[in-house]
Parts: structure tokens; sequence; C-alpha cells
């Protein structure tokens, strides 16, 4: 049974250049990983866990099960939401014009890092 994935998403697939060499019928690729880390019963964090999964995967490193530490990682995505905020504000910038500023992709903290409490 076919889902109509492209269709739905306005995806011109016999036009565009990375979708013309599928065959529209073609499966999409799905890999189970397992020992990933997993949120506690009850917990409201699953969308840390999903945006760290993606991050991880986007760069093509695995998704650290002993370094996971979800009130870290949500103290550092605030930081860079924080970051990312301050910096719009210098340039008066304006969401419709601006470009997607690039993370650093090293957790941790330096002597030139501006901690802030949240």
């Amino acid at each position: 049974m076919a889902c109509k994935f492209y269709e739905k998403k306005d995806i011109d697939i016999d036009n565009h250049p990375n979708y013309k060499l599928n065959d529209k019928m073609d499966q999409f690729d799905v890999s189970f990983v397992d020992d990933l880390p997993q949120q506690s019963s009850g917990s409201l964090d699953c969308g840390l866990y999903m945006v760290t999964y993606i991050e991880c995967l986007t760069f093509g490193e695995g998704v650290p099960y002993v370094d996971f530490d979800p009130d870290l990682l949500g103290t550092r995505y605030a930081s860079i939401l924080w970051d990312y905020g301050s910096r719009k504000e210098e340039v008066k910038a304006q969401s419709d014009d601006e470009a997607p500023m690039r993370h650093s992709r090293k957790i941790g903290t330096t002597e030139d890092t501006k901690v802030h409490e949240i």
C-alpha cells in the first residue's frame, strides 16, 4: 500500500535532483540501534532525547550512552538558544531574512563561556 509520502510533502520527485533517480515505490531505509539512552517512565523530556538523537545522527556520531545527562543537555540547549537570541538581538536580525547559525559541535565550557542562570 502506497502512503504517497512524496506527494503529501509537495516534493516533485520526477524532477528534483535528490529524488529523480529513485523509484517512488522504493522503501525507506530504517536502522535499529540497540542500547540507546531512554527517558524514564513519566518523564516529559522526549523532545530533549529526540533533538539529541537528531544532532548525533546529523553529525555522523553515535549517541553517547555514558555521557547522556538530560539535565546537562537541557542546560546546553537552553544556552544555545540564549546565545542565538542574544546574537540576533545584537544585529537586530529578523527571522524572515536570516540564515540559521551553526552551533559548536563540542559540548563543554571554556574560560570565555558566559553562563546564565536559568
